[in-house]
């Protein structure tokens, strides 16, 4: 199982992006729950690591939650 993707032990999960934002989200408005959603997508196709200054915390939380679910496997990326 380490050598699947991210996406595909994100799907083998039974996960949507959708329905995740929903249940991880700060607030129940659309407007979080959609930046949720384009964090979450961006996180499952690599473009998002919470390494870099412009991302904000969300990315990270997010993470850490996948890590959480069994999804990330290995170190947080800032940990390292």
């Amino acid at each position: 199982m380490r050598n699947k993707d991210i996406k595909t032990r994100f799907d083998n999960k039974g996960f949507s992006p959708m329905a995740y934002a929903k249940a991880y989200a700060r607030e129940k408005n659309k407007r979080e729950i959609e930046k949720t959603r384009v964090t979450i997508n961006k996180i499952l196709s690599g473009a998002a690591t919470g390494t870099y200054k412009q991302e904000d915390g969300l990315t990270r939380r997010i993470i850490a939650q996948l890590k959480k679910d069994g999804v990330w496997i290995g170190p947080l990326p800032w940990e390292k």
